[in-house]
């Protein structure tokens, strides 16, 4: 049975067929709705992410997965995806992170951005600093900071897609040789954060006052966070 993906009003993720084009949007909203609302940034936001970041990650995933042959060049495009996909919790953590600046919180922001997608490494106090997350910490600083200033993974992280021999879970740590090695399935993260992201657009729709410290935080992040200073 084919797999499917969920609907959006952006992009069919299982053909790959763009409906809306980010750019399209972007300037439709700044010519007909001057000036742009909070309700305009969150639907641009959610179009540019579904179509540049979660649209061309599921496409990889189904190219990658379609693959038999070990000289196809997409059985070896595991890295690139995860590249294209890990930014995700550290872009949504700005927003999630009450604290997050431009720069110099990324660690704090990331482990936000992280537990988000997968509550069951937040502390019992919620605590999201690296002193009381270390493997979260350990993910981070292996694929996060091997893969943007290394352009490649550090020592101890191996990624795979074998949930029958080796993890079901996402992000797991398995004991070999008397050494932790930490293990990434991005074929299955990939889907788990598309699955993820309707909820949090729905939070900073919601008219509900749980989130409003969440939705000024995500138009600090809109408005201010991609300028450039000088």
């Amino acid at each position: 049975m084919t797999e499917v993906f969920r609907e959006s009003e952006f992009i069919d993720f299982n053909t790959g067929i763009v409906k809306v084009p980010p750019m399209w949007l972007q300037r439709s909203i700044q010519y007909l709705n001057p000036p742009v609302q909070l309700k305009d940034k969150i639907c641009l936001f959610h179009c540019r992410v579904d179509v540049w970041q979660l649209g061309v990650a599921v496409q990889m995933v189904k190219k990658i997965e379609s693959q038999s042959s070990e000289t196809s060049i997409w059985f070896h495009s595991a890295y690139g995806m995860l590249s294209i996909i890990f930014s995700y919790f550290e872009m949504i953590g700005k927003t999630m992170n009450p604290n997050s600046k431009k720069s110099r919180t990324a660690s704090d922001d990331f482990n936000f951005g992280f537990c988000d997608v997968y509550p069951e490494y937040l502390t019992a106090s919620g605590s999201r600093k690296d002193v009381d997350m270390p493997i979260v910490r350990e993910f981070r600083d292996r694929v996060r900071n091997g893969m943007y200033h290394l352009s490649y993974t550090k020592n101890g992280l191996l990624i795979h897609n074998n949930p029958e021999k080796i993890s079901k879970k996402d992000f797991d740590v398995i004991q070999r040789g008397g050494s932790n090695v930490y293990y990434v399935n991005p074929h299955s993260m990939v889907r788990t954060i598309v699955a993820h992201f309707p909820g949090f657009i729905d939070r900073l729709y919601s008219p509900d006052s749980q989130y409003d410290g969440m939705r000024r935080k995500f138009e600090e992040f809109f408005d201010k966070f991609h300028r450039v200073d000088r």
